[in-house]
C-alpha cells in the first residue's frame, strides 16, 4: 500500500525481505503483527486498535496541504454528530478551520485546543488510516491527520482516529477528540512521540488513568 510503513529489526531485514520476495510473507502480515512502536513482531505490546489491512475499494484524491493538522470526515451517516463534534472543537470558521485563533486566557492545558483544517468532502468517505500517508502533499510538514470515522459518532468521547505520518506511516492512534489538540501540540514541539498515544491492548491508556 503506497505510503504505508512498518518497522523491522535490522538483524532480520534480509530474512524478511527474502520472505516478501518469495511470497512466503505479505506486507499485510507485517502490518497485522506490529507492536505499538510499529515494529514487526516487536515486544512493545499489541495495539488496542490494529491498523486495518483490507485494501481500499477505490482511490482517493490528495488531501489539502497544511503545516498543522487535518480533520477529515470519513463517515457521513450522522450529520448531527458531525456538527456536535465541530462544536466540541470550538466550531469551524468560514475558512473551514477549527481552533484557528484560540484565546490564550481560555486554554485548558490539560485539553489543549486542536487547530486543524477541516475536510468535509464525500470524496474521502471510507478513507482508512493506511491510505492516508500517500494522500498528504509533501510540500508542507502536516502534523497529523485525524479521521472522524464511524467510531467517532458511535462511541462516548467522540474518539478520532489519528494517523501517524512520519514514525510509522499509516499507524493509527484512537483518542477522545478532546485529547487530540494536546497530542498535536506535543508532536509539533517534539515533546512526545506518536507511539506514546497508541493504546496497548488490555491496558488503560494513560489519558484515561
Amino acid at each position: 500500500m503506497p505510503g504505508r510503513g512498518v518497522r523491522v529489526p535490522p538483524a532480520r531485514l534480509g530474512e524478511i525481505l527474502a520472505a516478501l520476495l518469495s511470497g512466503a510473507l505479505a506486507f499485510e502480515d507485517l502490518v497485522r503483527n506490529m507492536d505499538v512502536y510499529g515494529m514487526y513482531q516487536g515486544g512493545g505490546g499489541r495495539p488496542a486498535f490494529p491498523t486495518p489491512t483490507v485494501p481500499p475499494l477505490r482511490s482517493f484524491p490528495a488531501l489539502p496541504a497544511t503545516d498543522v493538522a487535518l480533520l477529515v470526515r470519513t463517515s457521513f451517516d450522522d450529520e448531527g454528530g458531525w456538527r456536535a463534534l465541530l462544536d466540541e472543537l470550538g466550531g469551524a470558521d468560514e475558512d473551514s478551520w477549527v481552533g484557528a485563533d484560540p484565546d490564550p486566557d481560555e486554554i485548558d492545558p490539560e485539553h489543549y485546543p486542536l487547530t486543524a483544517l477541516v475536510v468535509d468532502d464525500r470524496a474521502f468517505e471510507g478513507l482508512g488510516p493506511g491510505q492516508v500517508p500517500a494522500l498528504v502533499p509533501p510540500t508542507e510538514h502536516t502534523t497529523l491527520v485525524a479521521l472522524a470515522d464511524a467510531r467517532t459518532f458511535a462511541e462516548p468521547g467522540r474518539p478520532l482516529t489519528v494517523v501517524d505520518l512520519y514514525d510509522t506511516p499509516g499507524q493509527p492512534a484512537v483518542l477522545p477528540c478532546r485529547q487530540v489538540g494536546s497530542m498535536a501540540c506535543n508532536l509539533e514541539i517534539g515533546n512526545m512521540d506518536f507511539h506514546e498515544f497508541v493504546a496497548v491492548e488490555g491496558t488503560v491508556p494513560w489519558w484515561e488513568g
